[in-house]
């Protein structure tokens, strides 16, 4: 796939978090929310080259940024920006980290795309027809 195509992907992912989010107060919540229900704690993900477990994301961190609790396997823990975090790439969570961060305007890590995608996750479920009824 090719950057334009990533981009447009990523940048639909964007609007559809963002729908309703007026400001960057309201913007950072709306992150914090999706990222909150879309990646699963425990979960593995790499820190400057090191494995790390987030054990909470949204902790209040003073910052305009979605922030996340994580204990390094080596020991110690400690609050971190969720941008700065690596998922596995052909996780859900490395693709919603990949649009966070291109809503940053940093370079997303990579992710595999997932053009299906949808927030919230049953919304495809009511764009999709009703059912005929029965006569």
């Amino acid at each position: 796939m090719n950057d334009g195509a990533l981009g447009s992907l990523l940048d639909a992912v964007v609007d559809m978090v963002l729908v309703d989010a007026y400001g960057e107060e309201e913007q950072l919540g709306a992150w914090e929310t999706v990222l909150e229900d879309v990646i699963a704690v425990p979960a593995e993900a790499v820190l400057l080259g090191r494995l790390v477990t987030v054990t909470e994301i949204g902790v209040p961190c003073g910052r305009p940024e979605v922030a996340a609790y994580c204990r390094a396997a080596q020991g110690g823990s400690g609050e971190i920006a969720v941008a700065d975090l690596v998922f596995p790439p052909a996780s859900e969570a490395a693709w919603l980290h990949a649009a966070y961060r291109r809503f940053l305007g940093l370079v997303p890590f990579p992710a595999r795309p997932r053009p299906d995608w949808t927030w919230p996750p049953d919304r495809r479920r009511s764009l999709a027809p009703a059912p005929p009824r029965p006569a």
